[in-house]
């Protein structure tokens, strides 16, 4: 079992490539010149049984671009605007830099016959809201262009100010535009938010959704990810909509440590987290193997000790020290890890981040941060949470801002994702299943989350 690829990942789009209808213009409220084309995707997925050469069809989503090409089940894409496709990656990589609007011409093989069909681009569809008024609009800075998103609460007049919420999620490469995916667990509870009173705003991190940047989000380190949503946070705190006094930030998973390193340069009312670490990133990684692998996937304290002192060496090196990638990724101690399934590693990349980004963040000192900033905290921990180990680490990090009203607080059955299950059983087996799915988690979504940051937010009305 390779223990970090598989149970790092928090919680990822699972529909990438899917695509819907596109919303009105009525329903969103995007900025004057918006500098940002709207980003597109195709709506087909793959059969993946297909060994010939392009791409045979296995679903097209209704009301897509690729239904309005007329595109059915079974086509075979063979050219994209005169590009020979020979697997899906590569009909991806036709696709992306298309911008709604543009042209697209395919050729396709259908029952044995060559056809081309053409028309536009679609764009992907625009988040949308019962409780709020949806604003696309834009954070620029050092070259970078990032989409942002802002819900802001019915019923604000003009110029009226409300109290807000920067979310701030973890550390995947995924953009948090959920246009595609309304029912995901974060936009359930964003809605919880916004029902309640507060502006809830999101920053892409550069290079994913509509961003404009010159390097992609997988390639960067921790420090330049603080620094964009430290410019949206920036940008929050100007909206016409907001009171710049009573902004908190709602950091999930990696987004917990985001949080003190943010509001340590721009200061915020409060800081809310869930699913956080408490510690340096090479003493998390060491509880990963030694704790997290005994506690939720069923591995013996002897083998778990074992993995430990075999990977060691690996995360020293790559978290301690500056030794260069391939020196490290070239040990002899290291190929043994990866041997034995331990390590994740593809190029540059752990954990599909670039080393850099694990490295840098291991150098923060994220106890000294919270104590510095003298800002109350609400630190959430589910009982459930396999990348939150011990739900001791809310407490800890509660006690170190030296508030009285932080507050460290266990969710009994709450997992990573915002979901509920009844029991520890039941969590592992939906998982195991693939049964475990954060876009349409149905009744699994867990409203106390929200529920309790709420209720803790009141005291500063």
């Amino acid at each position: 079992m390779t223990l970090i690829k598989t149970n790092l990942l928090a919680l990822s789009c699972l529909t990438l490539f899917m695509l819907t209808s596109p919303s009105s213009a009525a329903d969103v409220k995007q900025e004057s010149q918006n500098t940002l084309p709207r980003a597109t995707l195709l709506g087909v997925m793959p059969n993946s049984n297909h060994q010939n050469q392009g791409v045979m069809l296995a679903h097209v989503a209704p009301n897509s671009t690729a239904s309005t090409l007329g595109l059915t089940v079974g086509d075979v894409i063979t050219q994209v605007n005169g590009t020979q496709i020979n697997d899906f990656n590569q009909l991806l990589s036709a696709v992306r830099p298309l911008k709604s609007g543009d042209d697209i011409r395919i050729s396709l093989v259908r029952d044995k016959k060559v056809q081309t069909v053409s028309n536009k681009m679609q764009p992907r569809p625009y988040e949308t809201s019962d409780f709020a008024e949806v604003e696309y609009s834009k954070v620029s800075y050092q070259g970078n262009i990032l989409r942002s998103i802002a819900h802001i609460p019915n019923g604000l007049k003009a110029n009226e100010k409300a109290p807000a919420i920067f979310f701030i999620q973890g550390y995947t490469c995924d953009s948090i535009d959920y246009g595609m995916i309304p029912n995901v667990t974060t936009r359930q509870m964003i809605d919880q938010f916004t029902n309640a009173g507060y502006v809830v705003y999101r920053v892409e991190k550069p290079g994913l959704g509509d961003s404009i940047s010159d390097k992609a989000c997988r390639d960067i380190d921790f420090t330049t990810e603080s620094n964009a949503f430290l410019h949206g946070l920036t940008a929050l705190k100007t909206h016409k909509n907001v009171d710049p006094n009573k902004v908190f930030l709602w950091g999930h998973s990696l987004g917990v440590l985001h949080a003190p390193v943010i509001a340590k340069q721009s200061p915020v009312k409060g800081i809310i987290g869930y699913g956080g670490v408490a510690k340096g990133w090479y003493q998390y990684m060491l509880d990963i193997y030694q704790k997290q692998s005994v506690k939720h996937f069923d591995v013996s304290k002897a083998q778990a000790l074992e993995n430990t002192q075999l990977v060691t060496p690996f995360l020293d090196m790559w978290l301690n020290t500056d030794t260069p990638w391939q020196r490290i990724v070239s040990d002899e101690r290291v190929q043994k890890a990866i041997a034995a399934n331990l390590v994740d590693i593809n190029g540059e990349l752990s954990v599909n981040r670039h080393y850099s980004f694990f490295r840098d963040l291991n150098r923060y000192n994220f106890s000294a941060l919270w104590q510095e900033l003298n800002t109350p905290v609400l630190m959430m921990h589910g009982s459930l949470d396999i990348q939150a180990i011990e739900p001791s680490w809310a407490f800890d990090i509660a006690k170190l801002s030296g508030r009285p009203q932080s507050k460290g607080l266990v969710i009994e059955n709450a997992e990573h994702a915002f979901m509920r299950f009844d029991s520890k059983q039941a969590y592992m087996r939906a998982r195991q299943s693939r049964q475990y799915n954060p876009t349409e988690p149905n009744e699994l979504f867990d409203a106390r989350i929200g529920e309790h940051t709420i209720h803790w937010l009141a005291q500063f009305k």
